[in-house]
């Protein structure tokens, strides 16, 4: 039977087949104590999650070409095809982090699930709050992988359509099937609802550690992608009842040169704003493989820019004329736009600004305006100059639901613009006609469309995983 290459792995995990059994390869580490299992979650490899570059085919970003400030041009190959829209930026032999690293994370996973009850020098609490750490961890990343590769949940097509192979054991000599989304979907929920029984209330350590507000912070991101909102909503209010601190970012600044001033444009450190692990606001931390991502390699889209005004600490913290922060080139004077500058360690996982959206967005939907513009705001005053800050009403809406929501969404936009969640924002909010956009980039003088539930928002399955399993479908 061919192995299924879809992760590349440094540890053998145990997978409860005979042919492991006594036996332990020479120079190989096999988990056996709950310390190695706890090890496992706290290595590097777990405290990486997606890859920005996914957020290049969103509204979201701009690739200016010409000299000076050309963006496009000096993107890596599959960064420019990503943003032409391409659905196949991969071909054999290269690697599609977003697929090798996430199923390389399950599997982590998966030998942590299906081995930590039989560990040794633990607690039986212990060792399910262990557990019910990877479960979270497994059902994010397969949340991940559906939405990239496979059309958004639709109740009713989701059991027809190919979604992507479910991974619950760590064989990597296993044979795997391209299950259903519906499949996939179902098999979310379970993990996530599993893992809220035995998360522990706080984080053990550190924030790359999950915690009890983190399943709750799962699942309302999973019922919203789903159009679930009341369950959404629910799990959301859990989540913010257990963790619910916003920081105010106009306690934060800009600081130049920031901690390394010796490293020629090193964005790391420009402004005092907390990393992942330190930052109140993150529930569960995870941040992108490699940590500068599209930091200092794509601009605002003028559609975004002009959502943004200067009173907004997200615009003047996260985003500059250009870097430094007045340097010979600027994007601002030439194309009406900013730099997108956030280049430190930041999360892109599960946080509590999220929760405070996702519950405003439900609250939205089921006409409590009132309700939803409370979150709004509370999310808002810690975002806008004290100056500038207005407590909004419904009637500064005209009591209008769809103006109410619309004005949620592009809140929803303005906090998680670049953290890897735009495109499944539009491939969801695509399913409501009123709501459906066509995204128009324009690269060495052609113009390039994203239609409404286009073919084109699949992300192909990687090339290096297909050539072993020819009898997967593959995307259109």
């Amino acid at each position: 039977m061919k192995k299924l290459p879809i992760y590349i792995i440094t540890i053998i995990a145990l997978s409860g087949c005979d042919k492991f059994l006594d036996i332990k390869p020479k120079d190989k580490f096999i988990p056996t104590t709950v310390a190695d299992y706890e090890n496992m979650l706290n290595s590097g490899t777990m405290v990486n999650f997606g890859d920005q570059y996914w957020d290049l085919m969103s509204d979201d970003a701009f690739l200016p070409e010409g000299e000076p400030g050309n963006l496009f041009t000096k993107a890596q190959p599959f960064a420019r095809l990503i943003y032409k829209f391409t659905p196949s930026p991969y071909t054999q032999g290269d690697n599609d982090y977003t697929w090798s690293e996430g199923y390389k994370r399950i599997f982590y996973c998966n030998s942590i699930i299906n081995n930590i009850m039989e560990a040794t020098e633990g607690t039986d609490a212990n060792r399910k709050a262990v557990r019910a750490e990877a479960l979270l961890g497994r059902a994010m990343e397969h949340l991940l992988l559906v939405n990239t590769y496979a059309h958004h949940y639709d109740a009713a097509t989701a059991a027809s359509q190919p979604g992507i192979p479910i991974a619950l054991i760590a064989d990597i000599s296993a044979k795997f099937v391209r299950n259903s989304v519906k499949e996939v979907y179902d098999q979310i929920l379970a993990d996530g609802q599993a893992a809220v029984a035995d998360l522990p209330l706080k984080n053990k350590l550190t924030k790359f550690r999950a915690s009890k507000a983190g399943g709750y912070a799962l699942l309302a991101r999973t019922y919203l992608f789903m159009g679930d909102y009341e369950n959404a909503r629910k799990n959301a209010d859990l989540a913010i009842g257990l963790q619910g601190e916003l920081k105010d970012m106009n306690t934060y600044s800009v600081i130049i040169p920031g901690p390394f001033p010796n490293i020629p444009g090193a964005p790391l450190g420009w402004t005092n704003i907390p990393d992942v692990q330190k930052n109140p606001e993150t529930i569960v931390g995870r941040h992108f493989l490699r940590p500068f991502g599209l930091g200092m390699d794509v601009c605002a889209s003028p559609e975004l820019t002009a959502l943004f005004t200067n009173d907004d600490k997200r615009w003047t913290l996260y985003y500059a004329d250009g870097w430094p922060p007045a340097p010979p080139f600027n994007y601002m004077n030439r194309y009406g736009v900013k730099l997108f500058l956030r280049g430190d360690y930041y999360n892109n996982y599960l946080g509590v600004a999220e929760m405070y959206l996702v519950r405003a967005e439900c609250l939205a939907r089921e006409g409590k305006k009132a309700e939803a513009l409370a979150d709004i705001n509370k999310l808002r005053q810690h975002r806008i100059t004290p100056a500038a800050y207005v407590a909004y009403t419904p009637g500064d809406f005209g009591d209008d639901n769809e103006r109410v929501l619309r004005f949620v969404l592009e809140e929803r936009r303005r906090e998680l613009a670049f953290t890897g969640i735009r495109v499944i924002d539009l491939k969801r909010l695509n399913k409501e006609p009123r709501f459906a956009k066509t995204i128009k980039h324009t690269a060495e003088g052609k113009e390039y469309e994203l239609l409404p539930n286009s073919d084109q928002y699949l992300r192909q399955l990687w090339p290096n995983a297909t050539v072993f399993n020819p009898d997967w479908p593959l995307n259109p």
